[in-house]
């Protein structure tokens, strides 16, 4: 009798426990893709381009000596694989900028001031080549996961690059930003 008092029992607190029946099941798939798209606001490709900015600006004012800027590549590619498990149709911001008018037989000062001013501003370094010929570093800022790198070419030019996490175009999945 003991037996059977607990499999009663057991059983009626795993039904209790399941939470949804069939009546209810959409109003709880109503809750949770609302959950999902609130959470997958982003910044639009605009605010996008203009963090980009603002982290190169933030980058250059770090170094020694101040050079000019010369756009490489201002750019919008898709996230074909985006890393944070999210839905395509989101865009990937990426400014590269040469940095002219700098010594090259002072990269190794430049990079290392970079790298500074990284360190000190709390990204997290996720490459460091300073070492090499072709010196490389590449960070993350982890307050809004832009990514930034600085790189000395074959002809010892430095190009510094700024890219954002993936963004909706206009800052919100398809279907929100038209509401």
């Amino acid at each position: 009798m003991r037996i059977t008092s607990a499999l009663v029992g057991f059983l009626l607190l795993s039904t209790a426990c399941s939470g949804n029946t069939a009546g209810d099941s959409s109003d709880s798939n109503e809750t949770v893709s609302a959950e999902v798209s609130s959470k997958m606001r982003t910044l639009t490709k605009q605010q996008a381009s203009e963090r980009a900015d603002k982290h190169i600006h933030q980058a250059v004012s770090a170094l020694p000596v101040e050079p000019s800027l010369r756009l490489h590549d201002d750019s919008a590619t898709e996230c074909q694989d985006p890393t944070d498990g999210g839905p395509r149709g989101r865009y990937e911001v990426g400014k590269t900028f040469w940095l002219d008018e700098l010594s090259p037989e002072r990269n190794t000062e430049f990079v290392d001031a970079l790298y500074k001013h990284w360190s000190e501003n709390g990204y997290s370094v996720l490459s460091d080549k300073r070492s090499s010929n072709d010196k490389y570093v590449w960070v993350e800022n982890p307050n809004d996961s832009f990514r930034m790198s600085v790189q000395q070419s074959k002809n010892g030019d430095l190009s510094l690059t700024a890219t954002s996490p993936c963004v909706w175009p206009e800052g919100a999945p398809p279907s929100e930003a038209n509401q």
